[in-house]
């Protein structure tokens, strides 16, 4: 007899996938709409990387599957480019190389291919050592609403939405993905990009020690609803000197932010009450220039976007890694410094 863990874990993984479809219809819908806005922003290559590899990590995990991350050292440190659509278009990949792989490894790979000016191309590979695709549906699989072979939806679940959004997504960035599989063998995703270099490549970021006094003075405030979460990243900012004040939600982080002195938010997007879009677009009402960063789990697009309609561009993933955090907030107090 199921266990009622057993019937939640299935309601789960339903939901999920529910969710993930829709998230795609969304997504395919504004991209053949021409709704699709870029947002450039300066990001640390290697911390995007190890934070997609954290984020697959727990799939990877139930899969038996382990997740390698290859970088070029000659790939300049900090770029400028759209993170999001980035993260997006390496998620979906490496989500795809999960689902198709059993007890195998997956290889994230960056290498640099050209230098023009300020500018440099990076050619990206997702490769699988899963059940690769034939010959005949390799040129098919880039379409809508197609999988490589008629029982993949039925054994692995899907909408057939996710290549065909990467597709147009890397053409709208002047790039376009390939592919080369072998059936029985596994698979590999690669493209290119050209990028600029970033101011930021100057700014020396040390995160092999623990640089307490980067934070000191700092007001933080940590939207949270959940306690071990709070509880977790309250200690990160408290190891760095950070002066941390926490709020369960967002109605409460809204009165916090109207009445307080904070010089940054670290909102949580998924709380009840007040959900941390809601409540970061009453804070725009009356607070313009105060950072918000949110803080979630999910990767969809719509979300990411509508952050990006409130002027919100700087998403932390969960579960949040320390480096990144402290990254994202050493860079606020980087560009702060520019301004005085």
């Amino acid at each position: 007899m199921p266990s009622q863990t057993e019937y939640l874990n299935i309601l789960q993984i339903s939901a999920r996938n529910l969710l993930s479809l829709i998230n795609d219809v969304l997504d395919f819908s504004k991209i053949e709409e021409g709704k699709i806005v870029f947002a450039e922003s300066d990001f640390d290559v290697r911390a995007l990387f190890n934070d997609i590899k954290l984020a697959n990590k727990i799939r990877a995990d139930e899969n038996g599957n382990v997740i390698k991350v290859m970088f070029d050292e000659d790939i300049p440190r900090f770029l400028k480019g759209d993170i999001t659509r980035i993260t997006q278009v390496l998620n979906n990949l490496v989500s795809n190389a999960i689902k198709f792989t059993k007890n195998g490894r997956i290889t994230i790979e960056l290498q640099l291919k050209s230098t023009k000016g300020n500018k440099v191309e990076i050619d990206f590979s997702v490769t699988d050592t899963g059940i690769g695709i034939s010959k005949e549906n390799q040129e098919h699989i880039f379409e809508r609403f197609t999988q490589a072979h008629q029982y993949i939806t039925r054994e692995f679940g899907g909408s057939g939405l996710g290549l065909a959004i990467i597709k147009r997504l890397l053409a709208l960035l002047d790039s376009e993905v390939k592919v080369e599989s072998e059936e029985g063998k596994g698979s590999k995703f690669y493209f290119s990009i050209w990028f600029e270099k970033s101011d930021l490549k100057e700014i020396e970021f040390n995160t092999d020690n623990d640089v307490k006094e980067g934070l000191g003075g700092i007001k933080v405030l940590l939207v949270e609803d959940v306690t071990f979460n709070a509880i977790l990243a309250s200690k990160m900012l408290s190891n760095w000197n950070a002066d941390v004040t926490l709020a369960e939600n967002g109605a409460i982080a809204v009165d916090k932010v109207k009445n307080g002195n904070f010089d940054l938010v670290l909102m949580d997007v998924q709380m009840p009450v007040m959900d941390g879009l809601t409540a970061s677009t009453e804070i725009r009402k009356f607070n313009k220039s105060i950072p918000i960063f949110p803080l979630t789990a999910s990767t969809s697009a719509d979300m990411q976007a509508q952050f990006k309609s409130i002027g919100i561009v700087d998403i932390i993933f969960k579960p949040i890694n320390p480096d990144t955090l402290h990254r994202t907030i050493l860079k606020f107090i980087a560009s702060q410094s520019k301004k005085q």
